[in-house]
């Protein structure tokens, strides 16, 4: 991904990528929630927020790679 200066236009292609890389680190942190829930006592704090923040991962893994496939399949349009 290249480097753009403050308020120039970003290639949609680096949108995307963008996206993508996204979507990847929200995937990465639904499954560390998911061992720490699972690894934490059932019914506990820790495994009630672990779950919590294990359905924000998945539906903002979900909301980026949906963007991202929208991104590519139709460009931005302003």
């Amino acid at each position: 991904m290249s480097a753009t200066p403050h308020g120039a236009q970003i290639h949609v292609d680096d949108v995307a990528a963008c996206l993508d890389s996204c979507s990847a680190s929200f995937a990465q942190l639904a499954a560390l929630l998911v061992v720490i829930r699972d690894k934490s006592p059932e019914h506990s704090d820790a495994a009630k927020l672990a779950a919590l923040g294990w359905t924000v991962a998945c539906d903002m893994d979900n909301f980026a790679g949906f963007t991202a496939e929208q991104v590519q399949k139709g460009g931005v349009r302003t």
